[in-house]
């Protein structure tokens, strides 16, 4: 091999240093940047931990102006709503037990065929083996036979014996399936025994919670009031809800929303309504007898129970029962966007949590003393109330 002269071997390990320093500054310089992205990252996520604990402490100290019949109202209403919530999960649990014992089950039916056919297996085998000892080995070799049908004799022993040991490890180990696959379908049947005794005690539950709400209602509208009394208690509902929406705008004024996250602004008149039914009432109408009374958003007639969705991704900033508005969920959309949706069924974020567009966040329902279900939408920014109809495609 020819060797290389001096001043050219110099210059290789002269280029190959600059190359290894210009690598580690090229390398230096996204783990710098990586560095600087995970401790931005990490500030973010404390700031964000903080103003939500802030938002959480000022919801906790928020008052309500209730009578005692609303404050019985609420407290209904809540347990009603944590009950249709733990029973949809429950029979979602219930739907997915079914599913898993009906594989079990699949899979039994499997591992019993398998069972049958290797105990034919082995039955053969022992058959063969069986046929075979009628010679021993040795009688075999001193017999003079031709060498050739000796050694395959002997071949063919050995195969046998193989065969029959392999047989038998997979029986056993088909056998212990078996045995697994038995539990799992006890334990599944145990499971599904539980959540239907679950079930069965949380429908009671509603029923009974039902039937004070009922009541509760009753004695709420028997109360005479004057058109003057209505109008003031109508008044003070809104007010309690500009006061939450006042504070909550203070208290999130700087938690960060998403990178990447589109800027509600530009979505308008893109968005989706939250739920598929009749508008009821629209932005501006009269709302009730009263003609001092507007609607601030829309009234959406939708069957019980149907899935509320998110019109935008947005952070959950509040998530419970109010005067006038029942179980009220409001979304944080950043640069001071807020969508309200109320007189839900239950809730299903709680407050702190980021949702994505579209993603559902409750379900229809009548609290907040609705006799027919209804969902309450609205679109604030900075506490001025907006149009949802000029940012939401009313059809389609």
């Amino acid at each position: 091999m020819q060797r290389q002269p001096e001043s050219k071997r110099c210059f290789t390990r002269q280029t190959l240093a600059l190359l290894l320093v210009l690598a580690g500054v090229l390398a230096a310089g996204p783990l710098a940047a990586q560095d600087g992205d995970s401790r931005e990252a990490r500030a973010e996520l404390k700031q964000t931990e903080e103003e939500i604990a802030r938002l959480k402490a000022l919801l906790d100290s928020f008052k309500q102006e209730m009578s005692g019949l609303e404050t019985d109202l609420k407290k209904s209403e809540s347990e009603i709503g944590r009950l249709r919530r733990e029973t949809q999960e429950i029979e979602q649990q219930i739907k997915e037990g079914e599913t898993s014992l009906r594989d079990l089950h699949t899979q039994a039916a499997a591992l019993q065929v398998a069972l049958s056919e290797q105990e034919v297996q082995i039955a053969r085998q022992i058959r063969a083996a069986y046929v075979a000892g009628q010679q021993d080995y040795l009688k075999l070799v001193l017999n003079q036979d031709d060498p050739a049908r000796v050694a395959r004799m002997m071949r063919y022993y050995e195969y046998v014996s193989r065969a029959r040991v392999t047989e038998m490890s997979r029986y056993t180990d088909t056998l212990e399936q078996v045995r697994i696959a038995s539990a799992s379908i006890a334990d599944q049947q145990a499971a599904l025994r539980s959540d239907r005794e679950q079930l069965a005690a949380n429908q009671q539950g509603l029923q009974a919670e039902q039937a004070s709400r009922a009541k509760l209602l009753a004695g709420l509208q028997s109360r005479s009031r004057s058109q003057s009394e209505k109008l003031k208690s109508a008044e003070a509902e809104r007010a309690g809800l500009e006061k939450l929406i006042k504070q909550i705008d203070e208290a999130i004024v700087s938690i960060p929303t998403p990178a990447g996250s589109l800027p509600f602004a530009q979505a308008k008149g893109k968005m989706p309504l939250p739920v598929k039914g009749r508008i009821q009432a629209r932005f501006g109408s009269q709302r009730g007898d009263d003609a001092r009374l507007k609607w601030d958003g829309l009234l959406i007639a939708s069957e019980q129970g149907s899935n509320v969705h998110a019109v935008h991704g947005g952070r959950v900033v509040f998530a419970d029962w109010l005067r006038g508005s029942g179980l009220l969920l409001i979304l944080d959309h950043g640069a001071g966007y807020l969508s309200l949706y109320g007189h839900n069924q239950s809730l299903l974020k709680e407050v702190g949590s980021w949702v994505q567009p579209g993603e559902v966040i409750s379900t229809v329902g009548t609290s907040g003393g609705l006799s027919a279900s209804s969902l309450y939408f609205s679109i604030r920014h900075q506490g001025r109330a907006l149009d949802p109809a000029a940012w939401c495609m009313l059809s389609g």
